[in-house]
């Protein structure tokens, strides 16, 4: 996820001439679709990522997963803070609850989170032992994706591996599994991942791959080299997964998303929407107007992309507002809280709703 520290200070209370122009009433309206419009292929399953918090705590919640949800996504309750207090011993018991739930209620499982530079136990982190880490490593993952074979369709093996800015820092992201192993750990977890489910399709995930600027370039360009070597190298690798934190403020990058697909597709690469919201901190307070803008948003994001290729499914990363990271990671100046999701805080759906239900479902 971005960094909010390196966007550029933007008057809050006002909306961007792109977002002016998406709200008046024709642009709207060929912004939005109705449902089916500009659809390649069939519909799309529609994903949410799932804290176990809220799950457990919110009748509602569960409620509305067995309504409007074809996969569930273990947000946090795959990751080694979660599974690993001690390095003698997992407890699967979050992720068994959660996936337990989905196959009960007929909905698929994609997994998230085998390795990520970020949600280590602290004994992890403090192992500096190359050789160890690569053993608990492939311990690991072979023991949580085979764990869930058969049950589990699809992972994020690895995640948010590019640095924020690789034209600036470097192509690889800094944290314990680099530092000791170098960019060998992508292809340990892959490896691993595959050993344990052959039939799994394993993904990479990473966010800001859909902009247009220099910035995403060199994100994307690292990504197809990543997948290139792991190509080269005979280790199994199905898709991207593009996270797609999405900002209402920002210039879509049409054109470069669709660079970017196409490559993915000449590399014979399918893609996932893993993440989807829209940040709205820089938006007019005005709920009626942002909504509307996060919706075109998000609408002019999904119709590009299914232009070009289906995706596996569209996940947003939550469901309702009052449980999104965007109200911490992404703070408004004014007494206006963040709406980035398809539902509010009190269960009503908003227009990204029906965007996205023009998409999946």
């Amino acid at each position: 996820m971005t960094d909010p520290k390196t966007e550029s200070n933007i008057s809050q209370n006002l909306l961007t001439r792109r977002c002016v122009m998406q709200l008046s009433g024709a642009a709207l309206g060929n912004a939005l679709l109705t449902p089916g419009n500009s659809v390649a292929g069939p519909k799309i399953p529609f994903g949410v990522a799932v804290h176990l918090e809220p799950f457990r705590n919110d009748p509602m919640l569960k409620q509305m997963l067995i309504k409007h949800a074809d996969v569930i996504v273990p947000m946090n309750a795959l990751k080694w803070a979660s599974l690993r207090y001690d390095e003698t011993r997992f407890d699967f018991s979050g992720a068994d609850e959660l996936i337990d739930f989905a196959e009960q209620n007929g909905k698929k499982v994609h997994g998230h989170g085998p390795l990520w530079y970020h949600a280590n136990p602290p004994w992890l982190d403090a192992i500096k032992s190359p050789r160890k880490l690569e053993k608990l490593l492939v311990e690991h993952i072979s023991a949580v994706v085979g764990r869930y074979a058969g049950r589990i369709g699809s992972w994020d093996v690895v995640n948010e591996v590019i640095s924020h800015d690789p034209s600036n820092e470097g192509k690889w992201r800094a944290g314990v599994w680099y530092n000791a192993l170098g960019p060998k750990h992508v292809d340990l977890a892959f490896k691993a991942a595959a050993a344990a489910d052959p039939k799994a399709r394993l993904y990479i995930n990473d966010y800001d791959l859909q902009d247009a600027g220099l910035r995403t370039r060199a994100r994307q360009k690292a990504i197809l080299g990543i997948v290139r070597r792991l190509q080269d190298n005979n280790i199994p690798i199905h898709g991207v997964g593009l996270q797609s934190h999405l900002y209402a403020e920002r210039e879509a990058g049409q054109q470069n998303l669709a660079l970017f697909i196409q490559q993915l597709q000449q590399m014979g690469l399918g893609v996932s929407v893993t993440e989807l919201d829209v940040i709205d901190w820089k938006l007019t307070a005005d709920m009626k107007l942002r909504d509307r803008a996060v919706a075109a948003t998000a609408q002019q994001y999904l119709a590009t992309l299914s232009e070009l290729i289906t995706p596996q499914f569209i996940t947003t990363w939550g469901l309702c507002d009052r449980y999104s990271w965007i109200n911490q990671a992404f703070p408004r100046t004014d007494s206006a809280q963040a709406r980035p999701l398809p539902f509010d805080r009190d269960w009503k759906p908003k227009p990204l709703f029906d965007v996205i239900q023009s998409f999946a479902g």
